[in-house]
């Protein structure tokens, strides 16, 4: 029996791949094409009617449905571009800068399913109409179903492409275009990817800080992410017992809760009580003898802690580590204010909690135009130079401490209290004197809110935690 020719095998193969390349051409068009009729569907039947008739306040369409006319729009021409052009690449290279509608259409999915649950709850009309048309025979959808399809498209695209690439010779100049789109595409599929991330993380943030009892400590924060959490055992400084207790690594901080009622569920209101806050920038996290057995250390504070397995033990090592060693890179280019803090025991967050919250309670609108007189208090700041080293009839190089005359506010008046002071004395005492400074003899009166006086105190609280 004689064996096929080579020739014979590769023109077999190139029919085969021809015949698989021409199967995924044919599913771009087709999905292409019921994707643009479930967006047409979305369209006619909810997006236009409940424009036209008004049922749902503007902010609230803008929301849910505003931006499918824009993809719809832009898959319509692309459905033509590949009808008529032969060469799938150049098609999906020349809607590729607008494929970023998606990556808005996606940043905004979880507000608008949260608007959209929302109105059907309140908006009695809306949701008569809503049902009514998931009911009709052309449609048979329920609209949360049709309005996760844009989400579901560009991944789709990703895996046309790299399928249709892998049937197409190398040699053809087809090859380098699609690999280009495909390029494009991934680019935008990862941001959605991020993007979707990034909701889930915010969300999860939300209920955490639902979770933690009287909203101790405040932990949304614009730049702040959630990282890792789980339960670990947190072994005693005799080293005789260990307790259960909730970690949750954000890329600022460590916090390490008690759970209030042991078995229960931690998303619940208060269900945590955080026992430390532990700024991460300080932190080292490293394993010790043991399975699962692994300390981390943050300036004077040491936690022994026991995970149920060593690989788990193993992960919360590295995991910790690894967002210590971000958070320098990130520090050594833009300081966290954060950073520099210690860690935070229970009763000392309260203090500061109870402190800002009067601090807020305080602030008035002042309608009084009349002048208080206040009264002085001292400040006594520790610098070593003498506030008037510049006078001649001083000894420049003898060194005490400082002290600036601050007005106090007379708790029982509503105005603004004006007081005297010397430019050269208040510049000594943001920064050291220097000899080569030109003396100021001014003297210049200023007026100063309460609010300026409440924020200097809040300034010194913040600085000490």
């Amino acid at each position: 029996m004689t064996s096929p020719s080579p020739d014979r095998n590769m023109d077999e193969n190139k029919e085969r791949r021809l015949r698989l390349r021409k199967n995924v051409l044919d599913e771009i068009i087709s999905s292409e094409e019921s994707y643009i009729k479930q967006l047409d569907m979305l369209l006619n039947g909810f997006v236009r009617p409940v424009r036209d008739k008004n049922t749902i306040p503007k902010h609230s369409f803008s929301a849910i449905f505003g931006d499918i006319e824009p993809l719809y729009s832009l898959n319509i021409v692309l459905h033509d571009e590949l009808q008529k052009s032969e060469n799938v690449g150049s098609a999906f290279l020349k809607i590729a800068p607008y494929l970023k509608l998606y990556s808005t259409y996606a940043h905004d999915y979880e507000l608008a399913t949260r608007s959209l649950q929302a109105l059907r709850k309140s908006n009695k009309a809306f949701e008569a109409f809503v049902s009514q048309q998931e009911r009709l025979p052309h449609i048979s959808r329920k609209l949360e179903a049709l309005l996760i399809v844009p989400i579901q498209r560009v991944p789709r695209y990703r895996l046309l492409l790299t399928e249709l690439i892998a049937h197409t010779d190398q040699t053809e100049e087809e090859y380098t275009i699609l690999n280009a789109a495909l390029k494009q595409v991934e680019a935008v599929a990862h941001h959605i990817n991020e993007q979707i991330r990034e909701q889930e993380n915010v969300q999860r943030m939300i209920r955490i800080q639902r979770s933690l009892a009287q909203g101790n400590p405040k932990i949304i924060t614009p730049g702040r992410r959630l990282i890792k959490e789980g339960s670990l055992r947190k072994v005693s400084a005799d080293s005789e017992s260990a307790h259960h207790r909730y970690f949750i690594l954000f890329n600022d901080m460590l916090l390490y809760c008690r759970v209030r009622s042991p078995g229960s569920e931690i998303n619940h209101k208060g269900s945590l009580i955080c026992n430390c806050v532990l700024p991460l920038r300080h932190c080292k996290a490293e394993a010790v003898v043991g399975d699962g057995l692994f300390r981390v250390t943050c300036r004077d504070e040491c936690l022994l802690l026991c995970s149920d397995t060593a690989e788990e033990g193993k992960q919360w090592v590295e995991t910790i580590n690894a967002a210590v060693e971000q958070l320098e890179a990130n520090f050594r280019t833009l300081r966290k204010e954060s950073s520099s803090r210690r860690p935070i025991r229970k009763r000392q967050l309260h203090q500061k909690d109870s402190l800002m919250r009067k601090f807020h309670q305080k602030k008035l609108t002042l309608t009084d135009q009349n002048t208080c007189l206040p009264n002085a208090f001292e400040v006594q700041v520790l610098r070593s130079e003498n506030i008037d080293s510049h006078s001649p009839r001083q000894n420049p190089t003898s060194k005490s401490p400082r002290v600036i005359k601050l007005p106090k506010w007379p708790e029982s008046c509503s105005g603004s209290p004006s007081f005297t002071y010397s430019p050269r004395k208040l510049l000594a005492f943001m920064s050291p004197s220097s000899p080569n400074s030109s003396p100021v003899h001014e003297v210049q009166t200023v007026t100063l809110k309460r609010e300026g006086w409440l924020y200097f105190l809040a300034s010194i609280v913040g600085d000490y935690f």
